[in-house]
């Protein structure tokens, strides 16, 4: 696992560790994630996004009671899955209250190969781009149904 980040329901991002080599507004994304799943949940009754795979990274989704779990795996690892659990799990273990112990937990479950292609950079970056467009034109249809 290369990074982790905790952005509450609410679409702000409470930490991130290993997302530092990263280009791009944390808060921003942090907040696109917080807005595709409730876009999501609402056109698909309760489904969320899992997954998203870009060049050789991947980023899992994973849900808390208080936060979206994002966890950054290179694409070839097998238990990305399971990683992004833990991290759940640990969460609701501590009652999912966030200090610097957590912190500290959470910082030795990324690994230090922290490594990330400058093509799954463009990629991420990219794709970021289009699916925020997406959800604007979404958004935007959805709106002129409900007002």
């Amino acid at each position: 696992m290369n990074g982790i980040m905790l952005v509450t329901h609410a679409g702000e991002p409470v930490a991130a560790v290993g997302w530092e080599h990263i280009e791009g507004d944390l808060a921003m994304f942090g907040g696109f994630v917080s807005a595709i799943q409730m876009f999501i949940g609402r056109i698909s009754e309760g489904s969320e996004i899992e997954e998203l795979k870009f060049g050789d990274t991947k980023l899992l989704i994973g849900k808390s009671e208080k936060y979206h779990v994002i966890t950054l795996h290179k694409a070839s690892e097998n238990n990305a899955v399971e990683q992004n659990k833990k991290v759940i799990q640990l969460l609701k273990d501590k009652d999912e209250t966030i200090n610097e112990g957590i912190l500290d937990l959470i910082q030795e479950m990324v690994t230090d190969d922290m490594s990330m292609s400058e093509e799954s950079k463009e990629g991420l970056r990219k794709w970021s781009e289009s699916q925020v467009d997406k959800a604007k034109k979404a958004a935007g249809k959805w709106g002129k149904t409900v007002f």
